[in-house]
This record gives C-alpha cells, structure tokens and sequence, in this order.
C-alpha cells in the first residue's frame, strides 16, 4: 500500500531517532509512543531497488515507505553527506534530476521512489 501524504511522512521520519545495529539492521523510535521502537532492515538490490521491511502496524499490514523507514533510509544518506525526498510516482521523482532509486513494495506498483542530492 502506497501512503498517500509521503511529504508529511519524510517530515515525521526526519524528527525520529535512528540507532544502527548492523549494516542492515536500525531501531528507530515509535511516531505514536516515544518509548517505544520498530527494527527496521533495509536491503540494496544491484538493480538500484531499496528493500525495507519495518515491524510496525502499518508495515506489517502490506504498507510502503512507513516513517521509520524513511528514517533509515534518512539516516544512511547522511552518513554519505547526501538527502533524500521521496516521491509517489516516477515522473515527480525524475523532474527533480538527482540520482533516482526505486523503494518497493510486496507489488510492483506499490513502492515509492526517492531521489538522492548532496546535503
């Protein structure tokens, strides 16, 4: 499931707090109950497709880019001195004119995109 407000997501998911467990794995803090966290993993494809799997409600129930993905996903980017924004479609994504990648969903039409530019 494509969320339908991603701006207001890449906002939410800029304001949480991320910790690193591995290369692939985070803990980022619960939008809803600041005690609380969700692990996130987060897998690159060589095809430029971002895999995210998170463990809170909206993900497990088929949903795309929850917040805390968007946190991770935030959070590796600016270890690489980069920023992302995420798109709904391709073409809003490509008007941009920055690095593009694909996060995706159980289905194909279902994922988001993002773009990458220095911060």
């Amino acid at each position: 499931m494509k969320p339908k407000y991603i701006k207001h997501l890449q906002r939410q998911g800029k304001k949480l707090h991320v910790s690193q467990i591995d290369k692939n794995t985070f803990v980022v803090e619960s939008v809803s109950n600041p005690l609380a966290s969700h692990i996130v993993t987060v897998h690159f494809d060589r095809e430029g497709k971002v895999r995210a799997r998170c463990t809170c409600p909206w993900a497990i129930n088929r949903g795309v880019a929850c917040s805390h993905v968007i946190a991770a996903l935030e959070y590796l980017a600016s270890r690489k001195g980069r920023s992302l924004s995420f798109w709904r479609t391709e073409r809003e994504a490509k008007r941009q004119r920055h690095r593009c990648f694909y996060l995706a969903g159980n289905d194909h039409d279902e994922g988001v995109w993002i773009t990458s530019r220095a911060a």
